[in-house]
């Protein structure tokens, strides 16, 4: 019996967790042929199809899904043998805060694999609004967050864009004479302003329908149909949302944008903040083109 090539494995972790060949290609910067082909040697070698096309993307088949913990496992072990015979491997606590946006999403998955390569990091997780996290930053609760820089009274060790996309429900109509139903962010927000600024410079009558500090309260109401909001692509449902565009009427959707924000005394480069930073900006595909100069 031949042993799994640990690099067809992670062509096929990458591949289940991002949804896509495409998205996996990017994240383990390989063409979309070069993993196509990984996949396919993967079946041939198990004789069994593990992926299939569905309505989101790339699904796993039940063979699939039987093969993905034993992948991740094995990539996990490989990670942690590594760092072990170089350094000794992290260790130690880590205390990660987060706001509920970068939470949700693929990013569970990231620190899935970052404690199975990492065993000796004791990973505790805060997810709450900016300005908590910049309470907790400034009392020595947590060690590193990820906020928005507005909202947060520290210096960013680095600062990076993401769009937003303008978002309803799939049988959503826009309304052409009355104003624009809008979602939106409950409390201290730069999102609305930044939402509101965009229609405002069109001249596009807006009105609000609903104000929550849930994110999960947001998406239920876009999915009743009850307006338009503005999400991270990590946080619309597909399969009830759509997306918004200029045919729609809608004026071009706002970047925004993140800061790594790192606690007193603590370094950015120390063994486990460092490796948990790699595994996170990894998953949010923060790449040196989306960086912006941290001020």
């Amino acid at each position: 019996m031949r042993d799994l090539e640990i690099g067809l494995l992670r062509a096929l972790v990458a591949t289940a967790e991002c949804g896509s060949v495409s998205a996996a290609a990017g994240r383990l910067a390989r063409t979309q042929a070069a993993v196509s082909m990984q996949l396919r040697r993967l079946e041939d070698d198990l004789g069994v199809k593990l992926l299939k096309r569905g309505p989101r993307g790339m699904d796993l088949t039940e063979a699939g899904h039987v093969l993905l913990p034993y992948a991740q496992k094995i990539l996990g072990l490989s990670a942690s043998a590594r760092r072990a015979l170089s350094d000794g491997g992290p260790h130690g606590p880590v205390r990660f805060g987060m706001t509920e946006d970068i939470a949700v999403g693929s990013l569970p998955k990231a620190l899935q694999r970052f404690a199975a390569a990492c065993p000796d990091v004791a990973l505790d997780l805060t997810v709450a609004e900016s300005v908590a996290l910049s309470q907790k930053l400034s009392l020595g609760l947590i060690d590193v967050a990820i906020g928005d820089p507005a909202e947060i009274s520290a210096v960013p060790v680095l600062t990076w864009r993401m769009p937003l996309k303008w978002v309803a429900a799939r049988g959503f109509v826009v309304p052409d004479q009355e104003p624009l139903p809008l979602i939106t962010f409950d409390g201290i927000c730069t999102w609305d302003r930044k939402m509101t600024g965009a229609l405002n410079e069109i001249a596009r009558p807006w009105r609000t329908v609903l104000t929550s500090a849930s994110l999960s309260s947001i998406q239920s109401a876009i999915e009743a149909g009850l307006g338009v909001a503005v999400l991270l692509d990590v946080s619309i449902r597909h399969d009830t949302m759509k997306v918004l565009g200029t045919a729609d009427g809608m004026p071009p959707a706002p970047l925004v944008e993140f800061g790594l924000f790192v606690g007193e005394g603590k370094e950015l480069s120390s063994g486990a903040i460092g490796t948990l930073w790699e595994f996170v900006s990894d998953e949010l595909q923060v790449s040196p083109d989306r960086r912006v100069p941290a001020v």
